[in-house]
Protein backbone atom coordinates (compact mmCIF):
# COMPACT_ATOMS: atom_id res chain seq x y z
CA UNK A 1 0.00 0.00 0.00
CA UNK A 2 2.89 2.75 0.69
CA UNK A 3 4.62 1.53 -2.81
CA UNK A 4 0.91 2.53 -4.60
CA UNK A 5 1.13 5.48 -2.66
CA UNK A 6 4.46 6.63 -3.54
CA UNK A 7 4.30 5.67 -7.01
CA UNK A 8 1.28 8.04 -7.06
CA UNK A 9 2.59 10.84 -5.56
CA UNK A 10 5.83 11.11 -7.92
CA UNK A 11 3.77 10.39 -11.26
CA UNK A 12 1.51 13.18 -9.68
CA UNK A 13 4.87 15.72 -9.34
CA UNK A 14 6.12 14.55 -12.99
CA UNK A 15 2.64 15.27 -14.41
CA UNK A 16 2.32 18.56 -12.23
CA UNK A 17 6.22 19.70 -13.47
CA UNK A 18 5.45 18.90 -17.34
CA UNK A 19 2.25 20.91 -17.12
CA UNK A 20 4.37 24.01 -15.63
CA UNK A 21 7.31 23.33 -19.10
CA UNK A 22 4.30 22.86 -21.50
CA UNK A 23 3.26 26.62 -20.52
CA UNK A 24 6.28 27.86 -20.07
CA UNK A 25 5.94 30.92 -17.97
CA UNK A 26 7.70 31.82 -14.55
CA UNK A 27 4.94 29.83 -12.38
CA UNK A 28 5.99 30.14 -8.07
CA UNK A 29 5.47 26.36 -6.78
CA UNK A 30 4.02 28.03 -3.76
CA UNK A 31 1.77 30.31 -5.48
CA UNK A 32 2.87 33.33 -3.96
CA UNK A 33 0.83 36.21 -5.76
CA UNK A 34 4.73 38.00 -6.56
CA UNK A 35 7.29 35.18 -7.83
CA UNK A 36 10.76 35.66 -7.87
CA UNK A 37 12.79 36.01 -10.84
CA UNK A 38 16.17 34.66 -11.83
CA UNK A 39 18.58 37.92 -12.60
CA UNK A 40 21.06 37.64 -14.82
CA UNK A 41 24.18 39.21 -14.11
CA UNK A 42 26.43 38.11 -16.79
CA UNK A 43 26.06 37.67 -20.43
CA UNK A 44 22.69 39.75 -21.03
CA UNK A 45 22.59 42.51 -24.27
CA UNK A 46 26.34 42.49 -24.39
CA UNK A 47 28.81 42.16 -27.68
CA UNK A 48 32.04 40.37 -26.58
CA UNK A 49 35.10 38.39 -27.74
CA UNK A 50 35.23 36.26 -24.71
CA UNK A 51 35.44 36.54 -21.04
CA UNK A 52 37.76 34.33 -19.29
CA UNK A 53 37.15 32.81 -15.95
CA UNK A 54 39.71 32.68 -13.11
CA UNK A 55 42.90 30.69 -14.57
CA UNK A 56 41.02 30.46 -17.99
CA UNK A 57 42.40 31.40 -21.70
CA UNK A 58 39.57 33.18 -23.48
CA UNK A 59 40.33 31.51 -26.61
CA UNK A 60 40.12 26.99 -26.86
CA UNK A 61 41.23 25.11 -29.86
CA UNK A 62 38.75 22.13 -30.60
CA UNK A 63 40.46 18.96 -30.52
CA UNK A 64 39.00 17.44 -33.33
CA UNK A 65 39.32 19.95 -36.10
CA UNK A 66 41.50 22.86 -35.20
CA UNK A 67 38.61 25.58 -34.96
CA UNK A 68 38.40 28.09 -32.47
CA UNK A 69 35.94 27.73 -29.69
CA UNK A 70 35.69 30.96 -26.73
CA UNK A 71 34.82 30.79 -23.36
CA UNK A 72 32.17 32.59 -21.47
CA UNK A 73 30.88 32.64 -18.11
CA UNK A 74 27.08 32.39 -17.92
CA UNK A 75 26.31 33.76 -14.11
CA UNK A 76 22.73 34.98 -12.26
CA UNK A 77 21.84 35.88 -9.13
CA UNK A 78 20.67 33.33 -6.78
CA UNK A 79 16.69 32.28 -6.42
CA UNK A 80 15.68 32.38 -2.79
CA UNK A 81 14.04 28.66 -2.97
CA UNK A 82 16.17 27.35 -5.81
CA UNK A 83 18.41 24.06 -5.36
CA UNK A 84 19.22 23.50 -8.84
CA UNK A 85 19.11 25.36 -12.19
CA UNK A 86 18.51 24.33 -15.51
CA UNK A 87 20.33 26.71 -18.21
CA UNK A 88 19.03 26.77 -21.91
CA UNK A 89 20.99 28.11 -24.39
CA UNK A 90 20.44 28.62 -27.86
CA UNK A 91 22.21 29.79 -31.26
CA UNK A 92 20.95 32.50 -33.70
CA UNK A 93 20.69 30.79 -37.18
CA UNK A 94 20.78 32.71 -40.50
CA UNK A 95 19.57 35.81 -41.36
CA UNK A 96 15.93 35.52 -39.73
CA UNK A 97 15.30 35.82 -35.55
CA UNK A 98 15.69 31.95 -35.49
CA UNK A 99 17.18 30.25 -32.76
CA UNK A 100 18.52 26.97 -32.09
CA UNK A 101 18.77 25.05 -28.78
CA UNK A 102 22.62 24.34 -28.70
CA UNK A 103 23.19 23.43 -25.01
CA UNK A 104 21.15 22.28 -21.57
CA UNK A 105 22.85 21.79 -18.46
CA UNK A 106 21.98 21.49 -14.50
CA UNK A 107 24.25 22.47 -12.18
CA UNK A 108 23.51 23.41 -8.41
CA UNK A 109 25.84 26.61 -8.88
CA UNK A 110 25.31 30.31 -10.62
CA UNK A 111 26.96 30.27 -13.02
CA UNK A 112 28.41 27.71 -15.91
CA UNK A 113 31.31 28.38 -18.04
CA UNK A 114 31.19 27.34 -21.95
CA UNK A 115 32.91 27.22 -24.83
CA UNK A 116 31.38 28.05 -28.53
CA UNK A 117 31.95 29.41 -31.41
CA UNK A 118 31.53 33.14 -33.23
CA UNK A 119 28.06 33.06 -33.46
CA UNK A 120 24.91 35.56 -31.64
CA UNK A 121 23.66 33.19 -28.35
CA UNK A 122 20.62 33.90 -26.13
CA UNK A 123 20.18 32.15 -22.65
CA UNK A 124 17.40 31.58 -19.50
CA UNK A 125 17.79 29.76 -16.44
CA UNK A 126 15.23 27.97 -15.09
CA UNK A 127 15.53 27.46 -10.88
CA UNK A 128 14.04 24.44 -9.13
CA UNK A 129 13.01 23.96 -5.67
CA UNK A 130 13.63 21.29 -3.43
CA UNK A 131 10.61 19.56 -4.95
CA UNK A 132 11.96 19.29 -8.01
CA UNK A 133 9.25 22.22 -9.28
CA UNK A 134 9.81 24.79 -11.13
CA UNK A 135 10.29 27.59 -8.76
CA UNK A 136 11.04 30.68 -11.25
CA UNK A 137 12.80 31.65 -14.57
CA UNK A 138 14.41 34.02 -16.17
CA UNK A 139 13.97 36.43 -19.39
CA UNK A 140 16.00 35.42 -22.88
CA UNK A 141 19.42 36.88 -22.57
CA UNK A 142 21.02 37.22 -25.63
CA UNK A 143 24.81 37.80 -26.67
CA UNK A 144 27.24 37.78 -29.26
CA UNK A 145 30.40 36.12 -29.18
CA UNK A 146 32.41 37.68 -32.53
CA UNK A 147 35.45 36.41 -34.59
CA UNK A 148 38.92 36.71 -33.34
CA UNK A 149 39.43 38.86 -36.69
CA UNK A 150 36.61 40.11 -39.27
CA UNK A 151 37.82 40.89 -42.80
CA UNK A 152 36.16 44.00 -44.00
CA UNK A 153 37.46 45.71 -47.21
CA UNK A 154 37.63 44.28 -49.85
CA UNK A 155 34.81 42.25 -49.75
CA UNK A 156 34.49 38.89 -51.48
CA UNK A 157 33.39 39.05 -55.11
CA UNK A 158 34.33 42.80 -55.52
CA UNK A 159 36.35 44.19 -58.85
CA UNK A 160 38.78 46.10 -58.09
CA UNK A 161 40.99 48.39 -60.29
CA UNK A 162 44.82 47.32 -60.24
CA UNK A 163 46.08 51.30 -60.19
CA UNK A 164 49.45 51.48 -57.68
CA UNK A 165 48.92 55.31 -58.11
CA UNK A 166 45.49 54.80 -55.88
CA UNK A 167 45.90 52.10 -54.45
CA UNK A 168 42.42 50.41 -52.73
CA UNK A 169 42.21 49.99 -48.67
CA UNK A 170 42.59 46.48 -47.52
CA UNK A 171 40.79 46.72 -43.66
CA UNK A 172 39.92 44.67 -40.76
CA UNK A 173 38.97 44.61 -37.22
CA UNK A 174 40.16 43.23 -34.49
CA UNK A 175 39.56 43.89 -30.66
CA UNK A 176 42.32 41.32 -29.15
CA UNK A 177 45.93 42.84 -28.31
CA UNK A 178 47.30 40.74 -31.93
CA UNK A 179 50.99 40.19 -32.45
CA UNK A 180 52.61 38.95 -35.51
CA UNK A 181 50.09 39.75 -37.31
CA UNK A 182 50.60 39.68 -40.94
CA UNK A 183 48.00 40.08 -44.26
CA UNK A 184 48.40 37.12 -46.68
CA UNK A 185 47.56 37.35 -50.26
CA UNK A 186 47.52 34.59 -52.42
CA UNK A 187 46.46 32.80 -55.64
CA UNK A 188 44.78 29.99 -53.73
CA UNK A 189 41.75 29.81 -52.18
CA UNK A 190 43.31 28.95 -48.39
CA UNK A 191 45.81 31.99 -48.74
CA UNK A 192 47.90 30.92 -45.16
CA UNK A 193 48.48 27.38 -46.79
CA UNK A 194 50.08 28.43 -49.66
CA UNK A 195 53.82 28.71 -49.72
CA UNK A 196 53.78 31.45 -52.53
CA UNK A 197 51.91 33.69 -50.91
CA UNK A 198 52.66 37.49 -50.46
CA UNK A 199 53.08 37.97 -46.69
CA UNK A 200 52.96 41.60 -45.37
CA UNK A 201 53.26 41.83 -41.58
CA UNK A 202 51.62 44.39 -39.61
CA UNK A 203 52.77 46.29 -36.40
CA UNK A 204 50.22 45.46 -33.26
CA UNK A 205 47.16 47.80 -33.70
CA UNK A 206 47.47 48.69 -37.20
CA UNK A 207 44.33 47.05 -39.26
CA UNK A 208 44.46 49.43 -42.61
CA UNK A 209 46.99 48.91 -45.12
CA UNK A 210 47.40 49.60 -48.85
CA UNK A 211 46.69 46.92 -51.44
CA UNK A 212 50.01 45.65 -52.52
CA UNK A 213 51.13 45.88 -56.13
CA UNK A 214 49.48 42.48 -57.55
CA UNK A 215 49.05 40.91 -60.64
CA UNK A 216 45.32 41.40 -62.73
CA UNK A 217 43.13 37.87 -61.86
CA UNK A 218 41.63 36.32 -58.65
CA UNK A 219 43.22 36.44 -55.35
CA UNK A 220 42.19 35.19 -51.97
CA UNK A 221 43.52 37.17 -48.92
CA UNK A 222 42.97 36.93 -44.65
CA UNK A 223 44.85 37.98 -41.70
CA UNK A 224 46.54 35.86 -39.06
CA UNK A 225 47.89 36.93 -35.85
CA UNK A 226 48.70 35.81 -32.27
CA UNK A 227 47.11 36.16 -28.96
CA UNK A 228 48.99 37.40 -25.80
CA UNK A 229 48.86 33.90 -24.82
CA UNK A 230 50.25 32.51 -27.97
CA UNK A 231 47.39 30.97 -29.54
CA UNK A 232 46.93 31.65 -33.28
CA UNK A 233 43.61 33.26 -34.64
CA UNK A 234 42.74 34.24 -38.25
CA UNK A 235 39.68 35.38 -39.93
CA UNK A 236 36.80 32.70 -40.38
CA UNK A 237 37.04 32.49 -43.87
CA UNK A 238 39.31 34.22 -46.68
CA UNK A 239 37.74 37.03 -48.69
CA UNK A 240 38.64 37.10 -52.37
CA UNK A 241 38.23 39.57 -54.89
CA UNK A 242 39.55 40.31 -58.87
CA UNK A 243 41.55 42.52 -59.79
CA UNK A 244 41.28 43.92 -63.49
CA UNK A 245 44.06 44.95 -66.12
CA UNK A 246 43.93 48.97 -66.48
CA UNK A 247 43.41 50.16 -69.84
CA UNK A 248 46.91 51.20 -71.45
CA UNK A 249 48.34 55.02 -71.01
CA UNK A 250 47.44 56.96 -74.36
CA UNK A 251 50.19 57.65 -76.63
CA UNK A 252 51.64 61.41 -75.86
CA UNK A 253 51.51 63.94 -78.75
CA UNK A 254 54.83 64.35 -80.29
CA UNK A 255 56.27 67.66 -80.49
CA UNK A 256 59.36 67.91 -83.00
CA UNK A 257 60.93 66.47 -85.31
CA UNK A 258 57.21 67.03 -87.00
CA UNK A 259 56.39 64.30 -88.78
CA UNK A 260 58.31 63.68 -91.65
CA UNK A 261 60.67 66.29 -91.00
CA UNK A 262 63.33 66.87 -92.66
CA UNK A 263 66.68 67.24 -90.84
CA UNK A 264 69.53 68.79 -92.57
CA UNK A 265 73.45 68.65 -91.63
CA UNK A 266 73.31 71.95 -91.91
CA UNK A 267 71.53 72.01 -88.69
CA UNK A 268 73.38 68.77 -87.56
CA UNK A 269 76.36 70.64 -88.13
CA UNK A 270 74.98 73.57 -85.59
CA UNK A 271 73.22 71.85 -82.42
CA UNK A 272 75.52 68.60 -83.01
CA UNK A 273 72.17 67.10 -81.44
CA UNK A 274 68.38 65.66 -81.81
CA UNK A 275 66.61 66.92 -79.56
CA UNK A 276 62.93 64.97 -79.40
CA UNK A 277 60.30 66.49 -77.52
CA UNK A 278 56.78 65.39 -76.55
CA UNK A 279 54.03 66.34 -74.07
CA UNK A 280 53.07 65.14 -70.98
CA UNK A 281 50.74 61.93 -70.29
CA UNK A 282 48.11 62.02 -67.42
CA UNK A 283 48.66 59.39 -64.72
CA UNK A 284 52.22 58.20 -66.31
CA UNK A 285 55.68 59.20 -64.40
CA UNK A 286 57.92 58.11 -66.74
CA UNK A 287 58.34 57.77 -70.62
CA UNK A 288 60.89 55.52 -72.82
CA UNK A 289 62.47 56.93 -75.77
CA UNK A 290 63.16 54.81 -78.67
CA UNK A 291 64.73 55.06 -82.25
CA UNK A 292 64.98 53.28 -85.25
CA UNK A 293 66.52 53.29 -88.46
CA UNK A 294 64.76 52.42 -91.88
CA UNK A 295 66.53 50.71 -94.36
CA UNK A 296 65.91 46.95 -95.83
CA UNK A 297 64.21 46.66 -92.16
CA UNK A 298 63.19 48.29 -89.28
CA UNK A 299 66.62 47.93 -87.01
CA UNK A 300 66.10 49.42 -83.01
CA UNK A 301 69.25 51.79 -83.15
CA UNK A 302 68.34 53.26 -78.89
CA UNK A 303 66.23 52.54 -76.47
CA UNK A 304 66.13 54.46 -73.19
CA UNK A 305 65.46 53.38 -69.54
CA UNK A 306 61.78 54.75 -67.75
CA UNK A 307 62.80 58.81 -67.33
CA UNK A 308 60.67 61.41 -65.90
CA UNK A 309 62.05 64.27 -68.81
CA UNK A 310 59.88 64.75 -71.75
CA UNK A 311 62.41 65.44 -74.08
CA UNK A 312 65.50 63.54 -75.15
CA UNK A 313 68.35 64.69 -76.26
CA UNK A 314 70.27 62.45 -78.94
CA UNK A 315 74.15 63.32 -79.05
CA UNK A 316 75.67 60.24 -80.12
CA UNK A 317 74.69 61.07 -84.35
CA UNK A 318 77.45 58.79 -85.69
CA UNK A 319 74.64 56.03 -84.85
CA UNK A 320 72.53 57.76 -87.62
CA UNK A 321 73.86 56.01 -90.75
CA UNK A 322 70.48 55.88 -93.31
CA UNK A 323 68.22 58.28 -94.31
CA UNK A 324 64.55 57.26 -93.23
CA UNK A 325 64.51 56.91 -89.17
CA UNK A 326 61.30 56.53 -86.66
CA UNK A 327 60.66 57.52 -83.01
CA UNK A 328 58.68 56.71 -80.50
CA UNK A 329 57.57 57.20 -77.08
CA UNK A 330 55.85 54.80 -74.69
CA UNK A 331 54.02 56.43 -71.46
CA UNK A 332 53.98 54.29 -68.49
CA UNK A 333 53.50 53.99 -64.69
CA UNK A 334 56.34 52.81 -62.43
CA UNK A 335 55.84 51.56 -59.18
CA UNK A 336 58.97 52.92 -56.69
CA UNK A 337 60.92 49.55 -56.86
CA UNK A 338 61.24 50.65 -60.28
CA UNK A 339 59.05 48.02 -62.06
CA UNK A 340 56.55 49.35 -64.76
CA UNK A 341 53.45 49.04 -63.42
CA UNK A 342 50.65 49.77 -66.60
CA UNK A 343 52.30 50.28 -70.10
CA UNK A 344 50.95 52.71 -72.69
CA UNK A 345 49.47 53.09 -76.12
CA UNK A 346 52.80 52.94 -78.96
CA UNK A 347 52.04 55.52 -81.96
CA UNK A 348 55.85 55.67 -84.03
CA UNK A 349 56.60 59.40 -85.96
CA UNK A 350 59.14 59.46 -88.68
CA UNK A 351 61.93 62.03 -89.95
CA UNK A 352 64.28 62.00 -92.46
CA UNK A 353 67.64 62.84 -92.72
CA UNK A 354 69.26 65.03 -95.43
CA UNK A 355 72.70 64.06 -96.00
CA UNK A 356 73.76 66.63 -98.88
CA UNK A 357 77.64 66.14 -99.69
CA UNK A 358 80.23 68.92 -99.60
CA UNK A 359 81.69 70.06 -103.05
CA UNK A 360 84.64 69.04 -104.92
CA UNK A 361 87.45 68.98 -102.06
CA UNK A 362 90.32 70.46 -103.68
CA UNK A 363 93.60 70.14 -102.27
CA UNK A 364 96.21 73.26 -102.59
CA UNK A 365 99.22 73.03 -104.22
CA UNK A 366 102.33 72.85 -101.72
CA UNK A 367 104.57 74.05 -104.30
CA UNK A 368 108.44 73.08 -104.30
CA UNK A 369 109.92 73.64 -100.91
CA UNK A 370 113.16 73.11 -100.00
CA UNK A 371 113.32 70.57 -97.09
CA UNK A 372 114.90 73.22 -95.06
Amino acid sequence: MEIKKSLFIFFLLFFLEGIVFAQGNVIDSRNNSTPQTVEIISGENVSIIGTPGEGESSIRLSETDGDLFFFRRLAWDRAQYAVRYTIIMEQKRGVLDAYTEVLRRNTEQTFINVTVPPGEYRFLVMSFNVLGLLDTQSEWSYFVVRNPITLQLPRSGISLSNNPLAPSPVIWSTELPLQNSRVIFSREPEPAKDPRAIVQYIDQGITTINLPPLGEGIWYWTVLGETPEGVSVSAVAPFWFTLLSLPLLPSPQYLKPGYNEVITLDQLMAERKITFEWEKVPEANAYIFSLFGISDKQDLLLSSSPSLETSYALTDLTILTTDDYIWQVEAVLVSRNGAIERRGIIQQQSFVLYIHRSDTLRTRNPGTRYGF
